[in-house]
């Protein structure tokens, strides 16, 4: 939970003249969505609101991507990948869980905002532009 709240920002909830309140800061929040969209129960209550997390994590995420916060974003997935390998997991399933072109493109985006930030994206689970390369070069290879 510490992950989730930690710098929220200021927001206002439309009721009358509307009422100041802190929400979580977006990255976060797409970040925390993915991890609890593959920890849900099994039963059929469980897998509903796993798909929702799923989807507000991602649509969360490209929205953020479109409007060119990849940096924020990827600071946050640093951040959440580096708190262990239940972390790490967490988020592995849930982006296994995206069709391959949301997958790519999050995996693409998320890439180009580690390395913004001076990271390596294979330190966190994702490509950089050589290993796309390569891979590109050895599916080239395969037909």
């Amino acid at each position: 939970m510490d992950f989730l709240i930690y710098q929220p920002e200021r927001a206002v909830l439309l009721h009358g003249a509307g009422v100041p309140i802190l929400v979580p800061a977006p990255e976060r929040f797409a970040i925390h969505k993915l991890i609890v969209g593959s920890r849900r129960r099994t039963d059929g209550d469980g897998m509903a609101k796993s798909a929702k997390d799923r989807l507000q994590a991602l649509t969360l995420m490209n929205a953020m991507i479109e409007l060119r916060h990849k940096e924020d974003l990827a600071d946050a997935y640093m951040e959440a990948w580096n708190r262990g390998p239940a972390w790490r997991d967490a988020i592995g399933s849930s982006l296994r869980s995206y069709d391959d072109d949301d997958r790519f493109g999050l995996r693409r985006s998320l890439s180009e905002g580690v390395q913004a930030l001076g990271a390596k994206p294979a330190d966190y689970g994702l490509y950089d532009d050589d290993d796309r390369r390569e891979a590109a070069a050895d599916a080239g290879e395969a037909h």
